[in-house]
Parts: structure tokens; C-alpha cells; sequence
């Protein structure tokens, strides 16, 4: 020892001779493959991206809400809310500039970061209340936190693979997608999803700019992880940390609402700006600062802008505004002012888009324009009530039974214990402080107001009757949750308290819905695929059968063709080179516009389409199931056009190819 401390040389000599040897190990003993390195490399920065324009978020949310009276977990996911939502506007607006879209969005990055950096800074500090909330945690809390952990790291697993999800593949992420390809945002007359809000597609636009495909996905992920964060801060501070983790846990304890964020949708950014309309808006009825009931109406504008289905929440927010009015604990012109100024602000901009797009501001709802025309209407429109009257009078029961992932109707499985808990939140109410009693009746007025909407929405249309329209809603029906376990927890059978048993109901769900959600993970192949060990076209096949090679076909058929997809509506994977039947009435609408085949062929041909893709399943799947949409007359018409054409490429019957060139 002492000779090498007197002879630096022979110990640099001595570190090299190691490090040496160490390379020419891993020469002929790779531990790992170029492909897998940059695999890992591509993903960090995806995760690098997104989390970039968080901070950029959070730090554009401290700088116009700085210091909320708030726990430091639900002030920072306020304030990151707040940013996304003021951003997204800001690529609508930069959008318009025909050709500086993507520059700008990777200019804005470093700009807006310095300029922040200060406020990025403050937002960050904030969460370091995420370490005190877990040495306030106990054992039980905190094997509640592990499985939610758990939850997230498999939806941030699905996130990083290849999008797959129907909707994501239709326009969430196709419109971004198209944003890019054209350099600018406008109307696109083949989607007529692009006059819905686009909130959330705004950010996926950006992310997606960054660093491509996945950062869409995982952007839902952040989202939902903050929504999750800001509730358990808020909900421990109104009740206690048991309760807080409770309430969270009734949340994911449902198998579509643990999956969802990873799908690319828009419902858990939705969800996320309910959970910030209710924080602050109790937070004003407790404390009375008027910028709290500012927020709440920035958010009931933001989710309007998100989805036009999550606009019940800013018309429950109205009605516990009119409430508290007529019970003279508020004024009339105030709260209108303070509350409807920045709901309609930032919900405007959409609208006046649509209108001057396409002459509909509600585009491409109830009147038409742009290419929404009659035919159109009554495709997209007519849908008889779901179900029965039970689906009024007992609707979160038949929400909660009912509802599976992916079928008919609600479409959602809820999990047991948002109903389960949350009809207990009256449990213990008398032993309540005032400002407690304040937040539940907060929560319950939005959850009942909301059930109502929902329940007479289905009467009007069944497809109102999706469970994942009404996200938005979820916050307020969690804090009753959280309420109800906090209630029984203090109940007593006899002798017998009932905390033990009420942690292990809700561990024994989350539990087993954790089990359901790292099978599911496991068997799809996310990780291989995510590690570049198994290919993106094997993993797309796996899920998605016939569709992936045939969209690979499509692709390879070169930029000089364009391919009309018919009874198909997901063009993610065909871009730009194909036109998808977004509501699947191309058909419809082509005959009864050109009368007969020959004329639509023609027509198809002075559109420039070069090739015909029929979704023959699909076709086959709508006439037995008898959709009311195309009549007996216009299959048999469907029949004698394919017939007309040149043999197809046949994808075993389950998509045809027809090359419609001479």
C-alpha cells in the first residue's frame, strides 16, 4: 500500500491493466446485443422527454398559481395540470402557422425551460412531500402504495410498446400523427374526430414530436400518476393517511382503469382535471380564495376541451355553485364571474376552431358541416337508450356488475370499491370536524349531481352510457370512498373493530386486481418487446392479427399509391399513404351520393386511390349482426361492386386487397 501511494504511475498503470482486461472480456462476452443498447437508449429518452415537458408544465403552473394553500402533493399535481392544459392551447395556437410545428415544438422546450427555470425549480420542491407521505405511512399503507406502484410500472411497460388500442389507432394518436406529417393543426375532413376537443392531443402531438409513438402513452401514464398523487396529498390532509391510500385504492382497484393510462386515450387527463376542479373547489369552500374557485373553472374549461362528454363536470360544478348561492353562502355575479370566465375561456378555443373549420362549433355533433353531412348524421348518431329503466334508477350498481372491459354498454370494469366504499361514506359522519364535513359534501354533491347526468345521458343516446365518458367523475367517488373507509375502520361489531378487517378488504381487491393487470402484462409481451427482444411487428401481430402485416403491406406499397381502407378504421399504421373509414359509412355515403357501383368506382379513381382494402370480417360481423346502418340493398350493391373488380390479395378472408389501377 505504501509503495503505491508513492508511485501514482503504477497505480494509473494498474487501473488500466483492469480496465483493459474488463473490455477485452465483453468483446467476445457481449452482455447484451447493439440492438437491445439502443432499444434502452430509445426508451430513456422517451421517459426523458415526457418528463421534461412536465417539468416544463409544472413550471408554467407555479409561475400563474404560485403557493397554493394546498398539501404540497395536490398543489403540484394542480399546478402541472394547469400547465398541460395552458400548453396543449399553445400548440393549437402555434399550429396554425402552416410549416413551424415540429421546430417549434423542440424550440420550446430549452426556451421555455430557462425561462421557468426558477418556478421549475419551486414546482419541484413540492415533492419532496412525497417522501414525507411515506414516513407518515405505516406497514399497511405503504403495501398499499407497492401495489399501486406495481399498477403504474405495468401500464408505463405497456405504455413504452407499440400503441394498440382501437381508439388510439382511429385518431387519439393518427391526428398527431396527421399534425406532423402536414407541418400544421386543422380540420381533417377523413377524421371526423379531429372536431373534437383536442386537449390531449395537443400533448401528444408535442411528445410524439420529441420522441415518437410511445411518448403519447406514457404521457397518459404521468398524467394519471399525478392525478393519483394529488388526490392521496389532498385526501390525507382532509382525512387521514389510511384513508388517503384507501381512497386511491378504490380508484385502480378496477382492472380498466388500472390499464387505461397506457392506452393513449384521453379519459385519465380528463380524470385528472376533475380531481383538480374538486381540490380546488372544495379548498374555496373551506378557505374562500377566490383564485381556488378560478382554478376550479380553468379546469372545468380544460376538460371540456378534452372530451365533450366531460363537460358534466362543469355542469355539476354549476349546480353546488347554485347551491351554495341559495344557501347564501355565495354571490350570485362573483362566482359567475370567478368561475364561468375561465371555464368559458378556455373551452372557447375549440369551439371557434370547429366554427371556423367547419361552420359547426359542436362539430360533428347535432347540425351539420364540414364533411359531416345527413347520411353522415344518422350513422353516427342514432343509437337507441342502453339497457332498461334499471339503468336509470340503479345505475352505479349495474355500472359496477355489469361493467367488463371491452364489452357492450359501460364497457369498464370499475372495480368493487369505489360503490363498495363509497355508499359508506355516511359512516362516522358525526364524529367529522366542520371542514371535513366540507369536503364530503363537496364530493357528494358532484357524485350524485353526476350520476344523475349520466344515467338521463343514456335515456338521450346509449352510447352515453360508457363508464369512461364519466372519468371525470371518478375523483369525487373515490373521496367517498376514502370517507367510507374511514368510517367503517372506526366502526365496531361489539367488541370487534373493524379497521383490520376494512384494510384487508381493500388490499385483498387491489391485491387481486394487481395479480389480474401483471398476468396480463406478463402474457402480452410488453417487457420483451420494450427490451427489443422481441420484435415490434411480431408484438403488433400477437395482438392485433391480420391487421399489422396487412398495414405493412400497405406501407410498402410505396408513396406514389394511396389505399381507401373500407369497413376499417385505424389508419395509425398506414400513414399517410391510406384514408380510413372512420365511422364506417364510406360505403353508405359514397352509393347513395353516386347512385350506383361503376360511379363510385369512378369516383374513388378521381380521388386518387390506387388500391381498395376491405375489412371482409368486419363486413361479414356487421350484416349478422344486423346493423341498422346499411340496408339489405346497399350489402347486395357492396356484393356486386367487389365482384366487378380484380381478384383480391386474400388476407385468409379476413382482409381483401384490390389494386384498382388499369
Amino acid at each position: 500500500m505504501h509503495t503505491l501511494r508513492k508511485s501514482p504511475l503504477l497505480a494509473a498503470l494498474g487501473f488500466l491493466w483492469v480496465l483493459g482486461i474488463l473490455g477485452l472480456y465483453y468483446v467476445s462476452h457481449k452482455p447484451f446485443t447493439p440492438e437491445l443498447a439502443l432499444q434502452v437508449v430509445g426508451r430513456a429518452w422517451v421517459l426523458a422527454a415526457v418528463g421534461l415537458l412536465t417539468a416544463l408544465a409544472g413550471g408554467l403552473g407555479w409561475r400563474l398559481a404560485p403557493r397554493l394553500p394546498l398539501p404540497p402533493l395536490a398543489a403540484l399535481s394542480l399546478q402541472a395540470a394547469l400547465g398541460f392544459g395552458l400548453l396543449a392551447l399553445g400548440v393549437l395556437a402555434v399550429g396554425q402557422i402552416p410549416g413551424v410545428l415540429r421546430w417549434a415544438l423542440w424550440a420550446v422546450l430549452p426556451v421555455g425551460g430557462w425561462l421557468l427555470r426558477r418556478d421549475l425549480r419551486a414546482w419541484l420542491a413540492q415533492a419532496a412531500g412525497m417522501k414525507a407521505l411515506w414516513l407518515r405511512s405505516g406497514r399497511w399503507s405503504r403495501w398499499a402504495a407497492g401495489l399501486l406502484g406495481f399498477l403504474f410500472f405495468c401500464a408505463l411497460l405497456t405504455a413504452l410498446a407499440p400503441p394498440l388500442k382501437y381508439d388510439a389507432l382511429m385518431y387519439h394518436l393518427t391526428l398527431p400523427h396527421i399534425y406532423l406529417e402536414q407541418g400544421r393543426v386543422g380540420y381533417v375532413p377523413e377524421l371526423v374526430m379531429s372536431g373534437m376537443p383536442q386537449t390531449a392531443e395537443m400533448l401528444y402531438t408535442w411528445a410524439m414530436a420529441l420522441a415518437g409513438n410511445s411518448a403519447g402513452p406514457v404521457l397518459s401514464v404521468t398524467a394519471a400518476l399525478l392525478a393519483v398523487l394529488g388526490l392521496v396529498g389532498w385526501l390525507e390532509e382532509r382525512l387521514e393517511t389510511r384513508a388517503a391510500w384507501a381512497g386511491a385504492a378504490a380508484l385502480l382497484a378496477g382492472y380498466t382503469l388500472a390499464v387505461a393510462p397506457a392506452w393513449g386515450y384521453v379519459d385519465w387527463l380528463a380524470l385528472w382535471f376533475g380531481a383538480a376542479a374538486l381540490i380546488a373547489l372544495d379548498g374555496w369552500r373551506r378557505l374562500g380564495e377566490a383564485r381556488l374557485l378560478r382554478l376550479a373553472g380553468a379546469f372545468a374549461g380544460m376538460v371540456l376541451g378534452t372530451k365533450y362528454p366531460a363537460g358534466v363536470l362543469g355542469l355539476v360544478c354549476l349546480l353546488a355553485l347554485g347551491w351554495q348561492i341559495l344557501r347564501g353562502r355565495a354571490r350570485f355575479w362573483p362566482v359567475l364571474r370567478q368561475f364561468g370566465l375561465p371555464a368559458v375561456g378556455l373551452a372557447l378555443p375549440w369551439l371557434v376552431k370547429n366554427a371556423l373549420t367547419t361552420g359547426n362549433p359542436l362539430y360533428p355533433f347535432f347540425f351539420g358541416g364540414g364533411a359531416m353531412n345527413a347520411v353522415r348524421m344518422s350513422v353516427y348518431q342514432g343509437m337507441s337508450a342502453w339497457g332498461n329503466w334499471q339503468d336509470f334508477w340503479l345505475l352505479p350498481l349495474r355500472a359496477t356488475y355489469l361493467g367488463v372491459d371491452g364489452a357492450g354498454g359501460y364497457s369498464v370494469s370499475v372495480g368493487p370499491l369505489l360503490l363498495g366504499l363509497g355508499a359508506l361514506a355516511w359512516m362516522g359522519r358525526g364524529s367529522l370536524r366542520a371542514d371535513q364535513r366540507t369536503t364530503l359534501s363537496s364530493a357528494a354533491f358532484l357524485s350524485l349531481a353526476g350520476l344523475v347526468v349520466w344515467a338521463a345521458g343514456n335515456r338521450l343516446s346509449g352510447y352515453l352510457i360508457q363508464t369512461r365518458f364519466y372519468f371525470v367523475l371518478f375523483p369525487a367517488f373515490a373521496a367517498l370512498a376514502a370517507f367510507g373507509f374511514a368510517g367503517l375502520s372506526r366502526a365496531r361489531l361489539g367488541t370487534v373493530g373493524l379497521r383490520r378487517v376494512a384494510g384487508a378488504v381493500v388490499l385483498l381487491a387491489l391485491g387481486l386486481n394487481a395479480v389480474e393487470v401483471g398476468l396480463y402484462t406478463v402474457k402480452s409481451g410488453t417487457l420483451r418487446t420494450v427490451l427489443g427482444l422481441y420484435s415490434a411487428e411480431a408484438y403488433l401481430a400477437d395482438h392485433l392479427g391480420w391487421y399489422a402485416p396487412v398495414m405493412a403491406d400497405v406501407r410498402q406499397l410505396g408513396p406514389q399509391t394511396r389505399t381507401l381502407l373500407l369497413f376499417e378504421p385505424r389508419s395509425f399504421y398506414c400513414r399517410p399513404n391510406c384514408a380510413p373509414d372512420e365511422i364506417l359509412d364510406r360505403w353508405k355515403r359514397s352509393l347513395t351520393a353516386h347512385g350506383n357501383p361503376q360511379a363510385v368506382l369512378t369516383a374513388w379513381k378521381a380521388e386518387g386511390f390506387t388500391h381498395l382494402l376491405v375489412y371482409r370480417a368486419g363486413v361479414e360481423f356487421m350484416r349478422e349482426s344486423g346493423d341498422p346502418h346499411v340496408t339489405p340493398a346497399e350489402w347486395a350493391a357492396l356484393d356486386a361492386f367487389l365482384a366487378d373488380l380484380p381478384e383480391p390479395v386474400n388476407y385468409d378472408n379476413v382482409y381483401w386487397m384490390y389494386d384498382l389501377r388499369p
